[in-house]
């Protein structure tokens, strides 16, 4: 069976007898796949009572179902786990950590966080940054 070249989503055959199982397959991919946010990166184990589209990003010495899976992306859909290897460039919300990271190649590896931008020193829009600009600033200018 022919396959896309970036998801690995299978194509319906000419004739194919049961095309619906094909297409279910590649629905199935995208649910897990697209827009991807992860519980965690953490768990060594996985969770006793999964919930249908749970996803988890395995480690290394991963153990139970997820053993020989690490560094794959574990989905729970329709009782069971499927993985996928991630590609270079893909991203992953962590949900558990608030962080966005993004798939090297060999790594999974942090961007840059949302800042607090509450309070930051010398910040100039469409301005230099200047001492005085900062003094109009507190007065609320």
């Amino acid at each position: 069976m022919s396959e896309s070249a970036l998801l690995s989503l299978p194509f319906i055959e000419a004739g194919q007898a049961q095309k619906h199982v094909t297409h279910n397959e590649a629905l199935l991919k995208l649910d897990a796949l697209v827009h991807l946010s992860v519980k965690s990166r953490a768990l060594t184990a996985p969770p006793a009572s999964p919930v249908e589209g749970d996803r988890y990003l395995v480690p290394a010495g991963a153990t139970g179902a997820w053993a020989g899976q690490s560094g794959r992306i574990a989905a729970w859909q329709s009782g069971t786990w499927a993985y996928f290897v991630p590609v270079t460039g893909w991203q992953a919300w962590i949900a558990g950590e608030d962080k966005l990271s993004a798939f090297s190649g060999t790594a999974w590896v942090d961007q840059g966080g949302v800042a607090d931008l509450g309070n930051v020193p010398m910040v100039g829009i469409n301005i230099e940054t200047l001492a005085e600009n900062q003094k109009m600033a507190g007065r609320g200018w």
